[in-house]
């Protein structure tokens, strides 16, 4: 029982005639109804009821229908497997990333990776920047992509800085520090920075916290959602921020240093080096930032 029979029988019944599915496969008629009498032959049952040109699915044939197309589908998911191992395209990539970019470009993004790499499984952990490169030199994930710092330790890492991604200073419109002509370090330290917290040797500490006066979270997201609520100031990077920018639900305070860069990295383990999988997904980043500066 070949591939081809099956994928035969099957067009037959979709399309309701040897010649019609002759047409949709681009195939001849001769080929068509060969493959189908060498399964009935096979199989030893007919599976269609003939009547002159009219085709009937047999009682046999109708009860093994869904087997037959579940057989077609995993002959293909083989096929397309074999074909994206020869392209050297990862069949597991595990993925660590921070909320610097907003989720809809991520969820578009592992759209089209699944369309691109039908084959590649993907999982996706959060974490903090801090937390990331140590994810990666620990073997946890094939590769991290965000605002993380180099690594600290030399292994089989490719440390790749994507892009630069504006930093800003913010605080929701009826802050205090909003409505300040000019805001100096002192007005900072005076009121609540929220910050990123990261898990550094089994302890949860902030992030570069100006202030003893801090909230702290792993998220940038929830740092967002803090300020926007007007429970304080903080650094946010700007692709994750735009919306409320443009929307008036946060306000670039008046700082001198209000607006800074930090690089968006990628950090890819000795396995995930070179993948194709991994180089499209860099290739899409890099595009996307460059749009945003």
């Amino acid at each position: 029982m070949r591939t081809s029979q099956i994928e035969a029988f099957l067009a037959v019944v979709e399309a309701g005639s040897i010649a019609a599915a002759a047409i949709s496969l681009k195939r001849s008629r001769t080929t068509i109804s060969t493959a189908l009498a060498a399964l009935e032959d096979e199989l030893g049952v007919n599976l269609f009821e003939r009547s002159g040109n009219q085709l009937q699915l047999s009682t046999i044939g109708q009860a093994v229908l869904t087997d037959c197309r579940r057989f077609n589908h995993i002959a293909r998911q083989i096929h397309s497997r074999c074909q994206q191992h020869l392209s050297g395209a990862e069949s597991v990539l595990r993925i660590a990333r921070d909320d610097a970019l907003p989720e809809s470009f991520w969820l578009d993004v592992l759209r089209q990776l699944k369309e691109q790499f039908p084959q590649t499984s993907v999982s996706v952990y959060l974490a903090p920047p801090k937390e990331l490169p140590s994810l990666v030199i620990n073997q946890a994930v094939d590769v991290a992509y965000g605002l993380m710092p180099p690594p600290t330790s030399e292994g089989y890492q490719w440390f790749r800085e994507l892009a630069d991604v504006r930093m800003m200073t913010v605080a929701a419109p009826e802050h205090a520090l909003s409505r300040l002509p000019r805001v100096l370090q002192d007005d900072l330290m005076n009121h609540t920075q929220v910050t990123l917290a990261y898990m550094d040797s089994g302890q949860l500490v902030a992030e570069s916290a100006e202030t003893d006066n801090f909230l702290a979270f792993t998220q940038y997201e929830l740092i967002c959602d803090a300020v926007t609520a007007g429970a304080g100031w903080a650094d946010l990077p700007f692709p994750l921020i735009a919306e409320e920018l443009r929307q008036g639900r946060l306000k670039l305070i008046r700082h001198r240093s209000a607006q800074w860069w930090k690089v968006f990295s990628a950090l890819e383990s000795e396995r995930a080096q070179g993948g194709a999988v991994v180089s499209w997904l860099a290739a899409q980043l890099e595009e996307y930032l460059g749009r945003l500066v």
